[in-house]
């Protein structure tokens, strides 16, 4: 027999090496590979998990991998080969809903904390009857503005001109330039006003006819940047946040409007101590850009810019960021976290809504947290009840996302609840550093206290509204002034970096339950 017939009477072996072969398991193999490429790119990029977590997470996808390619390099249509496909497929499956959810993380802390986003809006205002279609023919004519030296201000003011040559007057007050197109008496006047939309809608509300009388000629709108405190670690430094809850539903990139809640919250990360301070609505205090009196609320119209520039000058520490939220994030918030117990000393019913309150501990989903943090009229003292029920509200929610596993089980929904309906300059990196430390540690619990500056109230003319119409203000009391800002101070700078026992000013003291 010739060797060459030998050679062909022995059965082929079959080779089975390392890589896979054949179309369908090296379209497996690869596609893993680059599904668990995108995920651990996400990991990194978010940078959210503790090394303690991540390295498993790594080693795991490593090891999943290798045995995958394993599994795949098996002989054709063998058992082998079909468990590594569909473990191939189902381990894909798994990776992209978790990048689904990684890359949802991260476009929702990086829409938070986009300041490009934000913008102001003015309006050009005229008289119905004016004969001006456009901001070309306001050519040589004189356009009444509010006093300020905010930079959008300026912008439109700036922007305006480039249409136009006018001429700017500044008022002597916000409201004066209202009532330079229509005095209240009737008379009119052929004038023009930039103002906000913010101080256009109060003109709407507060001047007679108004609203009838005029019409917006044309809108501007600018683009507000801010820089926040970039030499700060948030999860070392001690920071102020200033919390700026606005009265209104929907969209938060405009950036001006009424500041219904106003709230300090001192964060300290290595003590793992927050303060809460809030700060009366009607606080009669000096706006930071005219140097004029007005409601701390009424500083929002002006800006968040205007607002924690105000609070700055007058309590003399620095607010390094700021948070905005509107109604809706208070709501979404509250239902992500499966409600909050808040601690009621009166029977109450909701003067605008259809929520009633009973003495003692109520569980609270979204709707009837936020409208028990904005009734007021139901009590004898009136603001000072309602802030400290906002602060019970936000020392709630604080609670359960810092204390339990709910910002694991539920941030899909937290960030539902953030991503549209809050605005911060705080940036994304520090947002996933200070998710990161609390994940690192969950264990270690935080001390959250509460404090409230107090005062009388007045009437007195505002900046806002006209100094010739008296408003109701709080006159602020210096002793509680003194006493909020030494709180911060002793929250920011402690001796020995030890959590410093506050007095919380909260009407629960002494009760068992702690929400």
């Amino acid at each position: 027999m010739a060797s060459k017939d030998i050679k062909e009477s022995y059965p082929k072996r079959k080779k089975i090496g390392f890589l896979p072969t054949g179309p369908i398991a090296m379209i497996a193999g690869t596609g893993l590979l680059l599904v668990e490429a995108v995920f651990a790119l996400l990991l990194f990029k978010l940078d959210l998990l503790p090394v303690k977590y991540l390295i498993p997470v790594i080693v795991t996808l490593v090891l999943i991998f290798v045995g995958a390619i394993l599994l795949l390099s098996g002989a054709r249509r063998s058992a082998r080969r079909l468990v590594g496909f569909i473990v191939s497929v189902a381990v894909m499956c798994v990776l992209l809903l978790g990048s689904s959810y990684l890359f949802s993380t991260y476009a929702a802390f990086d829409s938070i904390s986009d300041i490009a986003k934000s913008y102001d809006i003015y309006n050009v205002v005229v008289l119905d009857s004016s004969e001006c279609e456009n901001a070309g023919d306001l050519e040589g004519k004189t356009v009444y503005t509010i006093k300020s030296d905010k930079k959008t201000y300026l912008e439109a003011q700036g922007n305006l001109k480039g249409k136009a040559t006018v001429e700017y007057k500044q008022v002597d007050d916000a409201m004066a330039a209202g009532e330079k197109l229509v005095e209240r008496n009737g008379s009119t006047h052929d004038e023009t006003i930039l103002v906000s939309r913010a101080n256009y809608q109060l003109y709407c509300e507060d001047i007679d006819g108004f609203k009838e009388k005029t019409r917006v000629l044309c809108r501007i709108k600018i683009e507000a940047e801010d820089s926040n405190s970039g030499d700060i670690d948030v999860t070392r430094d001690s920071f102020n946040v200033y919390i700026s809850g606005i009265d209104v539903w929907g969209n938060i990139n405009e950036r001006v409007s009424r500041s219904d809640v106003n709230m300090i919250a001192t964060v300290n990360p290595k003590t793992r101590q927050v303060l809460l301070t809030s700060i009366p609505r009607d606080a009669y205090v000096e706006l930071h850009s005219s140097g004029q009196l007005d409601k701390l609320t009424h500083s929002g119209v002006y800006g968040i810019d205007e607002t924690t520039g105000t609070v700055e000058d007058w309590l003399g520490i620095d607010m390094n960021y700021y948070v905005r939220a509107n109604f809706d994030m208070i709501i979404k918030l509250v239902n992500a976290v499966d409600g909050v117990d808040v601690y009621s000393k009166y029977d109450f019913k909701s003067a605008i809504s259809e929520y009633e309150y009973h003495k003692g501990w109520n569980h609270l989903k979204g709707r009837a947290a936020l409208y028990f943090a904005r009734e007021r009229k139901s009590f004898e003292d009136n603001d000072q009840e309602r802030i400290k029920n906002q602060q019970k509200v936000v020392k709630a929610v604080l609670k359960k996302m810092t204390s339990s596993t709910v910002i694991l089980t539920s941030y899909t929904d937290i960030l539902d609840a953030v991503k549209k309906n809050m605005q911060t300059d705080m940036s994304s990196k520090e947002i996933s550093s200070l998710v990161k430390m609390q994940l690192d540690d969950m264990d270690t619990k935080w001390t959250i206290n509460m404090n409230s500056i107090r005062g009388t109230m007045d009437k007195k003319g505002t900046y806002s509204m006209g100094f010739g119409r008296p408003l109701d203000v709080c006159i602020m009391d210096q002793k509680s002034v003194d006493k909020a800002v030494k709180l911060i101070n002793s929250v920011m700078y402690p001796e020995g970096s030890k959590a410093v026992e506050i007095k919380d000013d909260k009407s629960t003291k002494g009760l068992k339950k702690d929400n």
